[in-house]
């Protein structure tokens, strides 16, 4: 059985293009349950007190599971206009469990 494949995204969002970059989101996260029985978690908030700071954090059942996500075409398609919301360099994070 292969490792269960985790991240953390924070990311910032410019301020005029925040409710785009929601409506992105939320279909995105819509799309992956309905789509991806191998995705474990995938949850997207805004940070408490900062308005246009997001934390994602995404957990696959393994690498498979993550890279048919990754290839889907709502995810491509779905992709360039998010990052075109964004203001500045988003922060990714592999995590690894401990238990």
């Amino acid at each position: 059985m292969r490792a269960v494949i985790s991240s953390s995204i924070r990311l910032k969002v410019q301020p005029d293009k925040v409710e785009e970059f929601e409506g992105l989101v939320s279909q995105l996260v819509r799309d992956i349950y309905a789509n991806e029985p191998g995705a474990k978690v995938y949850e997207v908030r805004r940070v408490q007190g900062e308005p246009h700071t997001y934390l994602y954090f995404l957990s696959f059942v393994d690498q498979d599971a993550y890279d048919r996500y990754a290839s889907a075409d709502y995810h491509a398609q779905m992709s360039p206009k998010a990052v075109a919301c964004l203001d500045g360099d988003p922060v990714f994070e592999e995590l690894e469990s401990f238990y």
